[in-house]
């Protein structure tokens, strides 16, 4: 059946396209994917309002996985009454965000509050840890976890099932686009990011029977866009490791590396039309430190004996 999808941009650090919120509307209400950061909880209720609805009448938040730029922002929802849908390995972060904060303030340390806002423990009852393979019913719709790691251990696509045409969430698993291009940027985190793991994502994600990927990053990938996307997404990922595995090869310290990660990156933007005012926009310092440390820290995980 056809289902009505909004996407609800999050306006992030005043990008459009950098973090989208999706609103499905089903015969029972409303259901959430991706709840944002707690830093653009305003623009999510204003988006929310756009479309007559208040965010404590949501049947369900349903979350790819607990990253701060996808899940910082659910106990805002779950403070209201709203059910949390997420990975059972993320369900404790989730409940007791310790860990998790400490983990994102070592990162992002005196940004933390510009960058993510601030984040509160959810209702351990309100929160539904889901397996691979669970079908959760929200708001008269069906939702299948489809288990996606790669980018993190605790990540789900969300699959719609029954609807036309057939709808996957894929949070991080299909990668982040540059909005109005076909450029892809892959957010590989540490401590969790996995080649292996993410190729056999791909894999699946090719299998399935979906003809539209709803991206947190990006927007949306549609029908035969679909097979080009991820083979690029998967040429991508290769092409990224081997770089910076001969980067760690000529230079140990993460300084040293970035500037010749950075414009390594900047001239394949380029030669996809991505102006270096865009790209400075979308490819910042964070993410360029984070990829660095993620596949270094791959890489030094896939040689130990």
């Amino acid at each position: 059946m056809t289902i009505k999808i909004h996407q609800v941009d999050l306006d992030y650090l005043g990008l459009q396209g950098a973090i989208a919120a999706w609103a499905v509307e089903g015969p029972d209400g409303w259901v959430l994917v991706e709840s944002g950061p707690e830093s653009c909880w305003k623009t999510l209720q204003s988006g929310l309002g756009s479309l007559g609805v208040e965010p404590g009448d949501l049947k369900g938040v349903l979350l790819t996985h607990i990253h701060l730029d996808h899940a910082g922002g659910a106990w805002r929802l779950a403070e209201l009454g709203v059910p949390v849908h997420v990975h059972e390995r993320g369900a404790r972060h989730l409940i007791n965000p310790e860990k998790l904060l400490a983990s994102a303030t070592r990162i992002y340390g005196d940004d933390m509050d510009r960058l993510w806002g601030t984040l509160e423990a959810c209702p351990e009852q309100l929160v539904h840890p889901a397996s691979d393979g669970d079908k959760v019913t929200v708001a008269g719709l069906e939702f299948q976890a489809i288990e996606t790691p790669g980018h993190a251990r605790h990540h789900h696509a969300w699959s719609l099932e029954d609807s036309t045409p057939a709808t996957v969430f894929t949070g991080d698993a299909a990668a982040m686009l540059i909005p109005d291009s076909t450029w892809i940027s892959i957010p590989m985190p540490p401590p969790e990011m996995d080649l292996d793991a993410w190729n056999s994502t791909i894999d699946r994600l090719q299998a399935g029977h979906w003809s539209r990927l709803c991206l947190t990053h990006g927007g949306t990938v549609e029908g035969a866009h679909i097979p080009s996307h991820l083979e690029t997404l998967r040429k991508g990922l290769h092409e990224q490791v081997d770089f910076i595995r001969s980067l760690k090869n000529r230079c140990a310290d993460l300084e040293s590396q970035r500037p010749i990660y950075r414009a390594w990156l900047l001239e394949s933007a380029l030669e996809s039309g991505i102006s270096e005012t865009v790209f400075n926009q979308f490819v910042s310092i964070g993410l360029l430190n984070m990829n660095l440390s993620g596949v270094s820290r791959y890489i030094d995980l896939a040689s130990s004996p």
